[in-house]
């Protein structure tokens, strides 16, 4: 299914999104300065770490860089080329994410059996990104199936399922273990009570810094 959304993608980013892009650049020209996102701190532009990575990445990345031509963000990319099949992250990769603090990554193709560690696991141990945060909300004016909805999920990100120990006990038969320590339980019990006492300050109103 990914094969033959390629050459979609590939139409619709080449054609579609550029026209409706020059159509908004052009209909606020006049009424908009060229810099439409205001620049932080200093007024420097700031590199993000870009990882195109492999099958619908690059599509997904370059259209990011397109929006951000567009909008004159006050940002650069500094782009690596890594992808799935490699043995190990680069350490020059690791050493531009740890120095940009801010890296798009497109998705890095996990090898199939063989005890080959993913990239993105690497990743995400390297740079200790132990638990994944998606916030579900009701956006005003966009009407869903369910209303009022609020939550943080907290998912782990490198240990649990994640651990990697997998073997047959007999033909047919696969054991996996979930292995957690106590200093990443400790981590995601700490990180979930951060989030719960931010959510109530938000919903109050009243502010609240970790």
């Amino acid at each position: 299914m990914a094969r033959r959304s390629v050459p979609i993608l590939k139409h619709f980013i080449s054609s579609s999104l550029d026209q409706s892009l020059s159509a908004s650049c052009s209909r606020f020209a006049s009424c908009r300065s060229v810099t439409y996102m205001p620049r932080p701190g200093d007024g420097a532009p700031r590199a993000v770490t870009l990882i195109p990575g492999d099958g619908i990445g690059p599509l997904v990345t370059g259209a990011v860089e397109q929006v951000m031509g567009a909008m004159h963000a006050p940002v650069y990319f500094e782009r690596y080329e890594v992808h799935g099949d490699m043995n190990k992250v680069p350490q020059d990769v690791i050493d531009s994410i740890k120095k940009n603090k801010v890296c798009l990554k497109g998705g890095l193709a996990t090898p199939m059996g063989g005890g080959v560690s993913s990239l993105n696991m690497q990743l995400r141990k390297e740079l200790d990104l132990y638990a994944s945060l998606v916030n579900c909300f009701n956006l005003p004016g966009l009407p869903t199936r369910h209303e009022n909805v609020d939550i943080v999920v907290i998912r782990e990100n490198t240990e649990g399922e994640y651990s990697g120990l997998e073997h047959d006990v007999v033909p047919g038969v696969v054991e996996s273990l979930k292995v957690r320590s106590m200093s990443f339980l400790c981590k995601i019990i700490s990180q979930s009570q951060q989030i719960s006492i931010y959510q109530l300050h938000r919903s109050e109103g009243t502010q609240f810094q970790f």
